[in-house]
């Protein structure tokens, strides 16, 4: 999300900057390219080790820049989410 947001701030401040000065027509376009992917990645990309279920819905629940402590499982299989890799399987 911090990619994003980066992202996000890039794109609005390419667009300022263009507007004034016409000079760099490609920094907006690279802002928006890293927002659109970032939030790709976030919604599409964070799954569940052992079950594969998107876990985007509790890890943007709270703050953008970090995930929940009260989150200690996947709400679909219940696997604790501090367990080493070789007991996910």
């Amino acid at each position: 999300m911090i990619l994003g947001y980066f992202g996000l701030a890039f794109f609005v401040l390419g667009m300022i900057f263009n507007n004034k000065s016409n000079t760099l027509p490609i920094l907006p376009f690279i802002g928006f390219v890293i927002f659109s992917l970032s939030l790709l990645y976030v919604f599409w990309g964070i799954r569940c080790p052992k079950c594969g279920h998107r876990l985007t819905p509790i890890t943007t629940y709270g703050s953008p820049f970090s995930v929940s402590t009260k989150i200690k499982c996947c709400p679909f299989c219940g696997i604790d989410m501090d367990s080493e890799s070789e007991d996910i399987k």
